[in-house]
């Protein structure tokens, strides 16, 4: 264009020469016939072009403005959601006149269209052309934006995020994030900025389970812990960095729900389930079995197209990672063993923490800009990553305890674990003749560093929160004058631990089921006291493990 116009110049300098842009999709003929002299005339005199082409007003969902040049066109009700059909009712407002005039027509019709058009003309003085070319326009328009709507009914949350956060410059950035030394002890540091408080062995182990919904090794954590100390706000912190157009944040599963999903809906999902103790039993079992199988399967009763009843199997691709909170984890044993079951702090130290950065964020102090500039740096590094197989040619050289609870699954998530490490650090690992990344030493020590306490808590025989409350309750019996034979009453530990009733009784009930604590004197009326019958020292066998962990981690410098 640009050199036909030079030319032009060329051989007329007197006339003046310019450039109009169509608008997207138009060409001259349509304009001329959609608009007239009087649509070329204004594109004429209006050289950005686009500004002549209308576009829809969004007033509300039962409101849908349009100005054309034969007045104002407005749906009057919701738009039909089948796509084969645009009957829609119209109030149309005069330019001039401001006079309304209210139709019912089929815009999928184009005889319809022609005959109220036709009618329009002849009783109320509309040129039958424009007002045909206004509604032309108005049916593309709609159509356009009905489909828009239907899109996001099939997939609710779509690339808007992505598209809009993920730019050149951004993805630039991210990369080079990615391919910086120490990788971890940087992403925790965005972690820490983000608002996480304290939780430091929780949070990167997290971000390792959640980072995996879109590769290989799809891993699951289950969070326990006390109601009111944080679960739900860990993992949907957790959440917050990761793309928002790949999660799912559930606060309630139905029974049937997940049956009913389509093909593709759950796949590279990150799914956060507020409550797991919400999840009736039905929903808890067509999760596992997402889970394991990475499907679910139904044989429903249909008609065909005869009519006749008949069964017919549905299936339902799943394949994502997940992060549940629980108060009580040792009720879903079949969940746990399927997932990397965590436990919140509830120490005395992290409480001052939280109440610490809550009052500085208050106060003014703390600031949300640093807050989203971290979550946006941990999403867009997630975007960048591409999904990849992994051989560790360190796998058979680890050992994990044998007392160690659900050990298989134990061992196969552990090495999952390993192969997302090394996926995270794809930009600094080399791969194989078959395009596999190769885990490295350090990948396998950053895996036992991180996962440790997931370890112990399956070697334990208390779940994390229960352990929390025993060994602050044998640190009490310590500090008594009889010492460890100490008798205590649920009143005395509520007091000095303090705790709820509701609390006390849960873990000195389940304490006494496991023999760890025994009622010695008293009656249910008056109330019972109680001796630890059983001191364990955690502290020591965490020490023997890691010891051992460590030993055999000194091995693969060796070999």
């Amino acid at each position: 264009m640009q050199n036909i116009r030079t030319q032009i110049q060329n051989i007329r300098p007197e006339l003046p020469v310019n450039m109009i842009q169509l608008p997207e999709g138009h060409s001259m003929n349509d304009m001329w016939m959609n608009y007239g002299a009087d649509g070329i005339v204004e594109l004429l005199q209006n050289p950005e072009g686009e500004k002549t082409i209308s576009s829809l007003e969004i007033i509300n969902d039962y409101k849908i403005g349009f100005k054309g040049k034969t007045g104002t066109f407005y749906v009057i009700g919701s738009l039909p959601m089948d796509l084969g059909n645009l009957r829609v009712s119209i109030q149309i407002v005069e330019k001039d006149s401001q006079k309304k005039h209210r139709v019912k027509i089929d815009l999928f019709d184009f005889a319809n269209v022609q005959n109220q058009c036709t009618e329009l003309s002849e009783k109320q003085g509309f040129d039958s052309n424009l007002l045909e070319a206004d509604l032309m326009q108005f049916t593309d328009l709609l159509e356009e934006y009905r489909e828009t709507l239907f899109n996001a009914e099939i997939n609710p949350v779509t690339d808007q995020f992505s598209e809009k956060e993920l730019t050149p410059q951004a993805s630039e950035k991210a990369v080079e994030f990615l391919c910086k030394a120490h990788l971890f002890e940087n992403v925790d540091k965005l972690l820490a900025q983000s608002g996480i408080v304290g939780e430091e062995e929780n949070r990167i182990l997290l971000f390792v389970l959640a980072s995996s919904y879109k590769m290989p090794y799809l891993m699951h954590g289950l969070i326990q812990g006390s109601s009111g100390e944080g679960k739900s706000h860990l993992i949907n912190a957790i959440a917050d960095c990761m793309p928002q157009e790949d999660v799912m944040n559930l606060t309630r599963i139905t029974s049937k729900s997940l049956y009913h999903y389509r093909d593709k809906e759950l796949i590279n999902k990150l799914v956060i389930i507020q409550d797991f103790d919400g999840l009736d039993e039905e929903a808890q079992f067509a999760f596992r079995e997402m889970q394991s199988a990475k499907f679910l399967t139904s044989s429903t009763v249909v008609k065909d197209m005869q009519g006749n009843t008949r069964g017919k199997m549905k299936k339902v691709e799943a394949h994502f990672a997940s992060l549940t909170a629980t108060t009580k984890a040792e009720v879903y044993y079949d969940n746990m063993s399927r997932s990397v079951v965590l436990g919140v702090d509830e120490s005395l130290e992290q409480t001052l923490r939280i109440i610490k950065a809550q009052n500085l964020k208050i106060s003014g102090v703390n600031t949300t800009e640093s807050e989203q500039q971290a979550k946006q740096l941990l999403r867009n590094s997630m975007r960048v990553l591409k999904s990849y197989e992994v051989v560790n040619p360190f796998a058979d050289k680890l050992m994990l305890p044998l007392e160690a609870k659900m050990l298989r699954r134990l061992n196969s998530q552990f090495q999952n674990f390993v192969s997302q490490i090394t996926i995270l650090h794809q930009y600094q690992r080399k791969t194989d003749d078959k395009g596999r990344l190769i885990a490295s030493e350090e990948d396998v020590r950053k895996a036992v560093e991180i996962f440790f306490s997931s370890i112990i808590i399956k070697v334990d025989e208390l779940d994390k929160s229960t352990r929390q409350f025993f060994e602050n309750l044998k640190g009490f019996v310590r500090s008594q004058t009889g010492g460890t034979t100490h008798r205590f009453t649920t009143r005395e530990i509520r007091q000095e631990l303090n705790m709820s009733k509701t609390s006390a009784f849960k873990y000195v009930q389940t304490l006494q089921e496991l023999e760890y604590i025994q009622a010695v004197e008293g009656s249910p009326n008056k109330g019972f006291k109680y001796v630890i019958s059983y001191w364990d020292n955690m502290e020591k066998l965490k020490a023997k493990i890691k010891e051992e962990m460590g030993r055999q981690l000194d091995q693969l410098k060796i070999n």
